[in-house]
């Protein structure tokens, strides 16, 4: 399996190296598209993508698409990227895009807690054939306008940190039918994508009841979705959070990436980047939430306050499982947690789970 992966990756960096080469001689663009990030008083992480785009189209994400216009792109490997304090700000950074055009990196720089802007700008574009080469894919732009980068800079006063999953926990994602669903992502504009009943307000509470802490958005879905779900949260009145996806695709060394290990990886990373938070974790029992959360909160005694999660209804559990009822091992995880000393929320909705966590005193 590890070889077939490897393979499948080589096969996907050639494809992606085609596809550059005739996008450039077409005369598209290197843009950047940034993700809301976070960090700490003295050092923030930056995360972005270089893509391709027509030379006369919007900077990708900004504007609304349909649900399958956001899963296609063409990102650009090996493009070098500078990350500076401003638009013509000092240069805190310069480093290359990876093999799916992403940057992910550490920029140490003094901010004070709040949302801050750092910009990030392509200055070289020098992408790498599946072989390490680079190739000559016409006379495209050397590089592209600063980009700002929003970064949720972590209060060292705060005591909490909330981590909320999104598919189904915020955001409306299966019905009963599993072809509406698939329609709904695929077809349905991005505005008519509705929150899980009570969900906001929950939000809203926690937010009140710990208005220092920061909020991360951790889900299995594509970076590809991004810009629509952080216009899903603000139209919704969710309250804006670091965006923490995952990509699609062979990694080299597994054809698909695993949901639930992205998740815990997360997970133990916050919890050593930020060691002076307990952390609220909000998701549904549909799939592997329960698990995660259940085995973070072993392996890191006393960092968990809370863990609320939302229990799907018959119909969402057919949608998700094949089964009219929670899978075994999330019933083991939701049953561990009832018998440690986490407070422990399951309800429907957000009304429901603020209901619970309101009498465990966490809101």
């Amino acid at each position: 399996m590890p070889r077939i992966a490897t393979l499948a990756a080589r096969a996907e960096d050639r494809f992606n190296a085609a596809v550059v080469r005739v996008l450039t001689r077409r005369g598209y663009r290197p843009r950047v598209v940034t993700y809301p990030s976070y960090g700490t008083t003295t050092r923030s992480r930056v995360r972005a993508r270089v893509l391709l785009t027509p030379p006369d189209a919007p900077t990708p994400g900004s504007v609304a698409r349909r649900g399958w216009r956001n899963l296609f792109s063409a990102e650009v490997a090996g493009a070098s990227v500078r990350v500076t304090a401003g638009p013509d700000g000092p240069v805190l950074l310069e480093t290359r895009s990876d093999r799916g055009g992403y940057v992910d990196a550490w920029v140490d720089l003094r901010l004070e807690p709040g949302w801050r802007t750092l910009h990030v700008a392509v200055v070289d574009v020098a992408a790498a054939d599946a072989e390490g080469d680079r190739t000559d894919g016409g006379a495209a732009p050397a590089s592209s306008p600063p980009v700002p980068a929003p970064v949720q800079v972590v209060d060292p006063a705060a005591t909490h940190g909330i981590v909320s999953d999104i598919d189904d926990t915020v955001l409306v994602t299966m019905v009963p039918r599993p072809h509406l669903a698939a329609w709904n992502f695929l077809v349905r504009s991005e505005a008519r994508r509705k929150p899980v009943p009570g969900m906001p307000e929950l939000y809203a509470r926690l937010t009140a009841t710990h208005p220092d802490a920061p909020v991360f958005y951790l889900s299995t879905g594509a970076w590809n979705t991004a810009s629509a779900l952080a216009r899903f949260l603000e139209r919704v009145g969710l309250p804006q959070g670091s965006l923490l996806l995952t990509d699609l695709g062979p990694t080299g060394t597994a054809l698909l990436r695993s949901g639930p290990a992205h998740k815990a990886a997360t997970l133990r990373a916050l919890a050593e980047e930020l060691p002076h938070l307990r952390w609220i974790l909000v998701g549904d029992d549909g799939q592997h939430d329960p698990q995660v959360y259940e085995t973070f909160a072993r392996e890191h005694p006393g960092r968990v306050a809370a863990i609320a999660v939302r229990e799907l209804s018959l119909g969402e559990q057919v949608a998700q499982n094949g089964l009219p009822a929670v899978s075994p091992a999330t019933r083991r995880a939701v049953e561990g947690l009832d018998a440690s000393d986490v407070a422990l929320a399951r309800g429907a909705d957000g009304r429901a789970l603020a209901a619970e966590l309101a009498r465990a005193g966490v809101i």
